[in-house]
């Protein structure tokens, strides 16, 4: 993708909505990925602004995407997309896409054995040691990242989203080059 001009860097550090993502934006603006993670995707519109941000890393033909989400089984009161609406709207950005259905305690241990590392993890209403959830996350966080992976999470859906420093036994980076 072709770098933003200093106009449009400038709207995404200081202007975009919702201001809660703007530090996840920049990242993805200032940094080259392969591999998104997210768990919770709920409406979708976080990863429609935000992979037209990212510019695909070396020795990537596209960026691979994993979402884990409620999907259909989600509550009528929390907004969700369906999982046939999120594979065509990735399928529409070019995207490799691999969706979960499920709740993340249960879904987690089927991307942490089938899939490879992450350079971008985005944890969307399950973070934080006080819940099940929470816990369960931590628990698989080391699987599901390499050294050199960022982690932004946030405790409530939709809340500010922060930078979660890395576990330290995360992969390194250089055994997944070596088995991919």
């Amino acid at each position: 993708m072709a770098r933003l001009s200093w106009v449009q860097r400038l709207y995404w550090r200081y202007l975009s909505k919702p201001a809660s993502e703007r530090s996840l934006y920049l990242h993805a603006i200032e940094n080259p990925l392969a591999s998104i993670l997210e768990i919770g995707m709920g409406p979708g519109e976080r990863i429609r602004r935000l992979l037209p941000l990212c510019t695909i890393s070396e020795g990537a033909s596209q960026i691979r995407y994993v979402g884990v989400d409620a999907f259909e089984s989600a509550a009528p009161s929390v907004p969700h997309m369906n999982l046939k609406t999120a594979h065509r709207m990735l399928a529409e950005f070019g995207v490799k896409a691999h969706l979960i259905p499920g709740e993340p305690t249960n879904a987690l241990a089927r991307v942490a054995h089938t899939v490879l590392p992450s350079d971008l993890i985005v944890i969307d209403g399950s973070w934080g040691e006080d819940s099940p959830q929470g816990r369960a996350i931590a628990d698989w966080l080391p699987r599901l990242c390499h050294s050199n992976s960022t982690i932004f999470a946030t405790a409530s859906q939709g809340g500010m989203l922060n930078r979660v420093e890395l576990p330290p036994t995360a992969i390194d980076q250089s055994t997944i080059k070596r088995a991919a």
